[in-house]
């Protein structure tokens, strides 16, 4: 294991084509045509993968027989250190790589004839989470393995005199209820158990395989499993108990499950009658519908049932079961008897004769062996002094309400970060309230295109632009229209992460991207006329179509009106926040986010009125809490 790797593949995803060279349609994954992808996956496939890509395709696609494990829009790979060495061949020879190595906790693109070493990905490039918990298969024996040997620790301490934090790494899904019982916890963002102290407990040290301490040597995993074999109270010299093997192995035993008893027909104070004839401890009898009262109730016997001391009227207690007890009483003349169906040759059930002196019998081993079963102790009387007396501090109770304190303005001559100085801004000034929105349908609103220029790119005709939005150089959205095959060219242009240029009529022309290694990001609305053989398309970017609120990422509002902007920036920060925003604050968000530079104006063209948001939590909840702390607005 110690020569494996993982390696991430860029992919879009499978997709049905029909393969060429057979005429059958195949379930193939989508790739792209200027990258190393394709023959560095037809190089470590071998036999198990074939080209399948129709004639005059946009794209390549891959037949692939074995396993293939897809994430987040990367084929995951475990490969040996000679497969990598293959693939790192194949891809100094291409433009760009596409294909990333997972090291040292982080992604390596692999080089490629524009850099010679593995590099940094860059922003928004490549995968952007841990492999290790995929288990990917191998492309050579199709098995799943996990690529790190063992689990390794790492130890992490931000601070001289700090909190020290050890991060445990590799194969430790089989060891998590050991791992939960030593005080480990999981980390959900970086997939990943941690402890936090100076030092790892003894049962988690000895299941580290490899790790680099601050003295710079291994662990000593002998040395660790005696130290927890010390930790194990062993009362003497007899075999250990399960719990202690338990401890020692780091399983966890499954307890024998246990029937549930079925519910009682009679709780204390109960009337009862008998449905048989009984007798008491001390020989008297009781006769058949004798009314007596429950006093104590006995636990559950799993042959036998639940049983009682009864107290019958002027006659005394007789401990009974529960089948010669009725909670009905008896009707004069009337008797019931219950009969059974009985297979040949079995024995016949007693009689209601004998019914009583089975139970006696019973009843007479059962008190004669002390096995009678052990009554219940009566539930104590709770008083109001009693459960105040037992309430928990008001010091340690756990709020009910979630308290979120804002940041403290800064002292004034300090600098004022964004966030603040929009704040301070807003405070002095008044906010605007905006008419209310009213939109036909309550669904759509129209957007404004007007004619800026031919795009270039393609071969076959022209394409004419009618709006476009670019932000950080990242084109945002597109409206072009032309004939069909035309209209398609720049789409893929786009698609494979290629350039294309808008030369407006009277201007310099302006160069559109979808920024190096996004490929594959638009959302195409196209509006085909067959007759006129001519197509309307728009390009919009996944950072808009799909907004990301998962973590610190950029979303977009195109603005026909402020109103509307200002519900739609509500709803995108209701959906990053974990706190209430109520409709008062609106205006507030939207000319404090402005101020704030977390909403602001793209670059565009064409009528088109496009706003980026950032979506940031802490500084939309600072912009929250610092507004209701400076009453600039108030809580409904």
């Amino acid at each position: 294991m110690a020569d494996k790797h993982i390696i991430a593949v860029d992919t879009y995803g499978a997709q049905r084509v029909t393969n060429s060279h057979t005429g059958k349609t195949v379930s193939a994954y989508k790739m792209g045509y200027t990258s190393a992808v394709m023959p560095v996956l037809l190089a470590l496939y071998g036999d198990t993968a074939r080209d399948v890509s129709p004639k005059q395709a946009s794209y390549r696609y891959l037949q692939i027989d074995e396993d293939v494990i897809v994430r987040h829009g990367h084929i995951l790979l475990t490969v040996s250190a000679d497969e990598l060495a293959k693939a790192v061949q194949i891809t100094r020879q291409h433009y760009r790589a596409a294909v990333y190595l997972w090291r040292d906790q982080k992604w390596w693109a692999l080089p490629d004839n524009t850099h010679a070493d593995y590099s940094d990905p860059g922003y928004r490039v490549g995968p952007n989470f841990d492999p290790t918990g995929f288990r990917p298969p191998s492309t050579s024996t199709g098995e799943r393995e996990n690529a790190v040997a063992g689990i390794t620790a790492e130890r992490s301490q931000r601070e001289a005199g700090g909190r020290v934090w050890w991060w445990l790494h590799g194969d430790t899904y089989q060891h998590r209820d050991l791992l939960k019982r030593h005080g480990a916890r999981w980390s959900g963002k970086r997939k990943a158990w941690y402890c936090i102290g100076a030092e790892l407990p003894a049962a988690i040290r000895a299941l580290i395989t490899s790790d680099t301490p601050p003295d710079g040597d291994q662990w000593d995993n002998g040395s660790a499993l005696n130290a927890l074999a010390a930790e194990v109270p062993f009362s003497n010299d007899e075999p250990c108990t399960v719990d202690e093997a338990a401890d020692i192995l780091g399983m966890q035993v499954k307890t024998a499950p246990v029937a549930e008893a079925p519910l009682r027909l009679f709780a204390l104070h109960d009337t009862a009658y008998a449905r048989h004839e009984l007798e008491t401890a001390d020989g008297k009898p009781i006769p058949i519908g004798t009314r007596g009262k429950v006093i104590l109730l006995y636990n559950h016997n799993a042959k036998h049932g639940w049983s009682y001391d009864v107290d019958f009227d002027n006659i005394g207690v007789c401990w009974s079961f529960e089948r010669e007890l009725t909670p009905h009483e008896p009707i004069l003349g009337i008797k019931i008897t219950r009969g059974a169906l009985v297979s040949p040759g079995a024995a016949l059930p007693p009689t209601d004769a004998e019914i009583p002196f089975v139970s006696f019998a019973i009843k007479r081993q059962f008190i004669e062996a002390g096995l009678q079963p052990v009554p219940l102790e009566p539930s104590p009387v709770v008083s109001e002094d009693d459960i105040e007396a037992d309430a928990t501090p008001y010091e340690e109770r756990i709020p009910a309400i979630r308290i979120i304190k804002p940041v403290a303005m800064p002292s004034e001559g300090e600098p004022l970060d964004t966030v603040q100085s929009a704040i301070h801004t807003m405070k002095t000034e008044a906010i605007v309230t905006l008419p209310t929105l009213h939109i036909p349908n309550a669904r759509t609103a129209r957007i404004d295109q007007a004619y800026v220029g031919e795009l270039t790119g393609s071969i076959t005709g022209q394409v004419f632009c009618y709006g476009w939005a670019v932000h950080e150089g990242i084109c945002i959205y597109l409206n072009m229209a032309g004939p069909r095959m035309a209209v398609e060219a720049i789409r893929a242009k786009l698609s494979k992460s290629e350039q294309v240029s808008v030369v407006p009529p009277d201007a310099p022309a302006v160069e559109l991207t979808a920024g190096e290694g996004n490929s594959g990001m638009y959302h195409p609305y196209l509006h085909y006329l067959p007759e006129a053989r001519f197509a309307s398309l728009l390009l919009v970017h996944d950072w808009a179509v799909t907004p990301n609120y998962g973590g610190k990422s950029t979303t977009f509002i195109f603005r026909t009106s402020d109103a509307q902007a200002i519900l739609k920036l509500k709803h995108h920060v209701m959906q990053l926040i974990n706190i209430p925003v109520f409709d008062a604050w609106s205006p507030y968000l939207y000319d404090a986010g402005q101020r704030a530079m977390l909403v602001r104006k793209t670059r565009s063209s064409g009528g088109i009125d496009l706003l980026s948001v950032d979506l940031d939590v802490d500084a939309w909840t600072r912009l929250i809490t610092g507004g209701l702390e400076q009453k600039i607005i108030a809580l409904p």
